[in-house]
């Protein structure tokens, strides 16, 4: 039945908006798809105090809620914040707001951006990236200066990928310390998902890289070495199936990112690199705002790393993999030429 009704119950604890007796609501949801979106529904209600889902009908997007006095609007605003409306009597679902919603990740940026309220944890972690970004930047061009600034055509070879390098291996840091928060709560899904997001986003922009600037030999290598690490260290939250998925992923993808970047040599292949840079970033963006929906405020507490910390690893990776770039053999047609 569309709509609402209340029947008091006595109440059985106390917390945020207990005040009074408990109303069940019989509501219209929009915006449900499938049983993860019910799990993603309970989560956020049962965090109210006394509150909780009494049943949900993923077929007739019916749900009903036990809440207590003050407590239904604040779900139902939390909800809509994640893409799902419960309707009440004669109220329309609102348009941009629906689940997938370009909109909902608009203002997932936007607030992770603008320090937003329920948004000042991944703000931080933004401050880390923002300030990693300035330190490898400054630390390239101390390197260029002191060892490769005489060396001919240096520039034209390697700035488009070190430039890009920079960006990626920071934005995956941010992903990575964003899910790493929420590894506890992870299901075994959403573990075989991330393993898979990093496994194969990693292996496959690494390898294009390495691809570019010595071939397809040391590229396929160092790409699948990357996502298979990338899919294991990230994928294990779920124990072997997030392993697996992250590791054959990261195999299949890294591979593949060195063999694309050995055709596409004579064929704008640095245009191509940063269409895909851009890409992967806009993947781990979606990622990260997957993770905010489905649980919710990042609490400080959660945040692992520390902004020295965050800049060290980012500064180390990126010299790595500089260090590959230059010195590692190369094979076949290359930037540069070879």
């Amino acid at each position: 039945m569309k709509g609402s009704r209340s029947e008091p119950v006595p109440e059985t604890g106390t917390g945020r908006g207990s005040a009074g007796s408990v109303t069940v609501s019989e509501l219209t949801l929009h915006g449900m798809h499938c049983e993860s979106c019910a799990r993603i529904i309970e989560r956020t209600v049962s965090r109210y105090d006394g509150a909780r889902v009494a049943s949900i009908d993923t077929a007739d997007n019916r749900v009903v809620i036990e809440s207590r006095q003050g407590q239904l609007e604040a779900i139902r605003n939390e909800l809509r914040a994640k893409g799902y409306q419960l309707l009440l009597p004669d109220e329309r679902a609102a348009e941009g707001f629906e689940a997938g919603s370009p909109r909902r990740g608009l203002e997932f940026v936007m607030g992770v951006a603008l320090n937003a309220r329920g948004f000042e944890t991944e703000h931080v972690l933004l401050r880390y990236a923002v300030g990693a970004v300035a330190i490898v930047l400054a630390a390239q061009a101390v390197l260029y200066a002191a060892l490769f600034r005489s060396t001919p055509g240096f520039l034209d070879t390697y700035w488009s990928v070190t430039l890009l390098t920079v960006f990626s291996v920071v934005a995956f840091l941010f992903a990575y310390h964003h899910s790493n928060a929420f590894r506890k709560s992870s299901s075994c899904m959403t573990g075989m998902m991330t393993g898979m997001t990093f496994g194969m986003a990693g292996g496959f922009l690494i390898g294009a890289f390495v691809g570019a600037t010595n071939g397809m030999f040391l590229g396929s290598i160092v790409g699948l070495a990357t996502g298979m690490s990338l899919g294991y260290v990230t994928g294990r939250s779920c124990g072997v199936m997030g392993v697996m998925e992250g590791m054959m992923g990261g195999l299949m993808a890294g591979t593949m990112g060195a063999m694309l970047s050995a055709m596409l040599i004579y064929d704008r292949l640095v245009p191509f690199l940063v269409i895909l840079t851009v890409t992967e970033a806009v993947i781990m963006a979606a990622y990260s705002y997957m993770l905010h929906k489905e649980f919710g405020t990042m609490r400080r507490s959660d945040l692992r790393v520390s902004g020295p910390e965050f800049a060290t690893l980012a500064l180390a990776l990126d010299m790595a993999l500089t260090v590959i770039y230059v010195f590692g053999p190369k094979t076949g047609y290359v930037l540069g030429g070879g």
